[in-house]
């Protein structure tokens, strides 16, 4: 909780929200299509007039043609190589199957994009991502280092480096992690939750009743694991394997790899059209349109706009809906789609199933050949390269131009292998796309990272090279676009608008 945040059980509210949507839709004579990938926005003149996909079930192919369009296809995952690999593989703590499916949509639009530099690195408890959320802020748990104790209060005063952020309350994650980080590179990790402590502090109170006392430790014991039970169950499973009970011994934490996601404490997403209620100078008519006509994004697909969450996210889902309407009745028309460009489409989703079936049979192991790559192995030369040049968990999340350029360079290669992707069945198409769609994120970050010199958020990123908080050069929004009729990009600056009174 705290003075700007309420708890909500997300787990439960998410199927009301579900089942209320459903019906309202069918009410209205509307249809739910599940189970399709959308690939490819279809836009003529900066208008978006729908988008294309394919079944994952069916040998279908969609096109859907639409006065009005919303993304809200969440963020990215697994564009950097996880923490968790091998036997780990696929264990991350946000969703794995939200693959930047709403930034692809949008860059490939030709959507001006927002802060496609703020990556989210949460700290988690290690290898099963287990959210410490609870420990913090029910259970009042203390995180420390090994070897140089509660790194929160003894590196308090680099805090005053990041001014003014770093003197508000509450902490910016960022410079949580950033202090807990400190501890780690200089060998003083591993870093600890202290479970132990925390549940026998809440439980002091009864120290002088041995039954209460007993009951209330079952009952704060049974609240650690239900913690868990209800959000990540590899990580009881992972206290179960490693005999760790919460109540006798610290657990440990760590930064996981980064991730994309404007609705957390990220920021990464579309530039949107701002409310009509107040003077932004940064609105164009509809609110949360992107500079696309007629496209509209809520939820990590929208930039700026951190902490939105789940709740925060449904509610912009309506304001985006309702706005989308609002452009439906004043300016909508019947889109109008050449059918020679959607016969192109189609040809580009379904390429990787075709090159497949083309050459598969020129060599013995289908999986090692000259002609096509095959999804996984896409997948793992895309997180290696943002891992080791755009500050990953192996680089100690720092990076600098040097390293920046040298992931550009081979992005060249990679976007060109990226069309000699192969696929044996739907579910591998599917695969192919997600990972082409996790290409497009990495190349904005990279692109917008490398023009902000500066270090803004350090525990999310640190450029090596540009080490310190730049406010007379840097205060500032950085936003790029991709132009869809030249393929080259465009960088730029964008002063910060304050709200009356903030």
């Amino acid at each position: 909780e705290g003075r700007w945040q309420l708890m909500i059980n997300g787990e439960s509210y998410k199927i009301i929200v579900a089942e209320a949507a459903r019906n309202a839709i069918a009410d209205a004579g509307g249809e739910i299509i599940e189970r399709v990938f959308v690939c490819e926005p279809i836009v003529k003149d900066n208008k978006c007039l729908g988008a294309v996909g394919f079944s994952v079930r069916e040998n279908k192919f969609y096109v859907f043609k639409a006065k009005a369009t919303i993304i809200a296809a969440g963020g990215a995952v697994h564009v950097f190589r996880p923490r968790s690999v091998g036997e780990g593989f696929g264990r991350s703590w946000y969703p794995p199957f939200n693959t930047g499916s709403s930034a692809y949509f949008t860059i490939k639009a030709g959507c001006e994009m927002t802060c496609q530099e703020v990556r989210f690195i949460p700290v988690r408890f290690k290898d099963a991502y287990g959210p410490v959320g609870a420990w913090f802020l029910l259970f009042k748990s203390r995180a420390v280092s090994a070897g140089g104790g509660e790194y929160m209060a003894v590196r308090k005063e680099e805090l005053k480096n990041w001014a003014p952020y770093g003197l508000v309350k509450p902490i910016p994650a960022n410079l949580r992690n950033y202090l807990g980080m400190l501890d780690v590179e200089a060998g003083l990790g591993p870093l600890y939750m202290q479970t132990h402590e925390a549940i026998a502090n809440l439980a002091e109170e009864y120290k002088d009743d041995p039954k209460a006392f007993k009951k209330k430790m079952k009952e704060l014991e049974a609240e650690a694991w239900e913690d868990f039970l209800d959000m990540t169950i590899s990580q009881a499973h992972l206290w179960a394997a490693q005999n760790i009970k919460p109540e006798e011994k610290p657990s440990e934490i760590a930064a996981c790899e980064p991730y994309f996601i404007g609705s957390h404490s990220g920021a990464s997403g579309a530039w949107v059209s701002g409310p009509e209620d107040l003077p932004t100078p940064y609105k164009w008519g509809y609110e949360n349109m992107t500079t696309v006509d007629g496209l509209f994004a809520a939820g990590d697909a929208s930039g700026a706009s951190s902490h939105k969450f789940s709740s925060g996210s449904h509610a912009e889902g309506r304001i985006a809906g309702k706005a989308a309407i609002k452009y439906i009745v004043e300016k909508g028309e019947e889109p109008k789609v050449d059918s020679a460009m959607i016969e192109e489409l189609k040809k580009q989703v379904f390429a990787p199933l075709d090159r497949f079936e083309q050459y598969k049979d020129l060599t013995t192991d289908p999986e090692v050949n000259p002609n096509y790559i095959l999804w996984r192995q896409f997948m793992d030369r895309l997180q290696k390269i943002m891992d080791e040049y755009a500050g990953g968990v192996t680089a100690a999340f720092k990076t600098s131009k040097p390293l920046l350029d040298r992931a550009l360079e081979l992005f060249v290669f990679l976007k060109e292998d990226s069309e000699k992707l192969a696929a044996s069945n739907l579910h591998e198409l599917m695969r192919c796309w997600e990972n082409i769609h996790r290409m497009w994120q990495a190349e904005a970050h990279i692109r917008t990272i490398l023009f902000r010199e500066e270090t803004r958020w350090p525990g999310y990123y640190f450029r090596s090279d540009f080490p310190k908080m730049d406010e007379e050069n840097w205060h500032c929004f950085v936003n790029c676009k991709w132009d869809p009729s030249s393929g080259e990009w465009e960088m730029m600056k964008k002063d910060i608008w304050t709200m009356p009174g903030v």
